[in-house]
């Protein structure tokens, strides 16, 4: 991470997806994203594992979702959630962690940074993983990969490193197919144009079946700082957590 005199914040991450210049870009949910595992806590040889310890390292989930994709130390650096039951609450930092598949069928080993769990956990216990937030990104697509990191500076083919940009003034491709969007808007990700930012949608609410219109589902990206026409480049302040 560096910053400069403008405000202007960026992070060198690694792409699994391409991704083109001025583009939001977000975590491929496809590669480092699991979600909640259900009663999946089991042991190396995939049998449900009631007894996993304070100060355990070495934890094995079990699930359909997991398969020989899941390559070596995808989710490395990323978190290990418990969502439910025993242990729910914690987060745990995944130091690294074995490909889906090689201990036993759709078993997964994840070794946590020490001092491992802080609370005794059952095989009823659910948790989903979430991967190093600047790691396998890809360009944004609404309601697919929905967990924005920054805004890339050049084009990204998959398999490369590149800096984006997560504050500031920054550059972003600009969907609004209605008129043009005025300077000062809330911009967020847009839900029909892969990478693009259009205005937040607040709408006329007259009655109770008007509060769907109140587009509040898409990530927020920043504030358009100038005057915007759709399929066009446009400045926008960069506020992306």
């Amino acid at each position: 991470l560096f910053d400069t005199s403008d405000g202007s914040e960026y992070v060198y991450a690694y792409f699994a997806g391409a991704c083109g210049p001025g583009k939001v870009c977000a975590i491929d949910a496809s590669v480092s994203v699991q979600t909640s595992f259900d009663a999946a806590f089991v042991d190396s040889a995939g049998a449900a594992k009631d007894d996993y310890a304070v100060g355990d390292t070495l934890i094995y989930l079990q699930s359909s979702d997991i398969t020989s994709d899941d390559l070596v130390n995808t989710f490395a650096g990323g978190l290990l959630v418990v969502t439910d039951a025993g242990g729910e609450g914690h987060k745990y930092k995944i130091r690294s962690h074995k490909a889906g598949g090689t201990t036993e069928t759709n078993t997964i080993g994840l070794e946590l940074h020490a001092p491992g769990l802080a609370l005794a956990i059952a095989s009823e216990a659910s948790a989903p993983i979430i991967g190093h937030p600047y790691n396998h990104l890809t360009i944004a697509n609404n309601g697919t990969d929905d967990l924005v990191r920054g805004v890339t500076l050049v084009d990204v083919a998959a398999g490369e490193y590149a800096w984006i940009q997560k504050k500031g003034p920054g550059v972003v491709l600009a969907d609004e197919t209605v008129g043009t969007i005025a300077a000062g808007t809330i911009g967020v990700l847009s839900d029909g144009v892969n990478g693009a930012a259009e205005p937040l949608n607040i709408a006329a609410i007259n009655s109770e079946d008007d509060t769907a219109l109140l587009n509040f589902a898409e990530p927020l990206i920043g504030i358009f700082q100038t005057v915007a026409v759709d399929t066009e480049y446009v400045n926008i302040m960069l506020n992306i957590q």
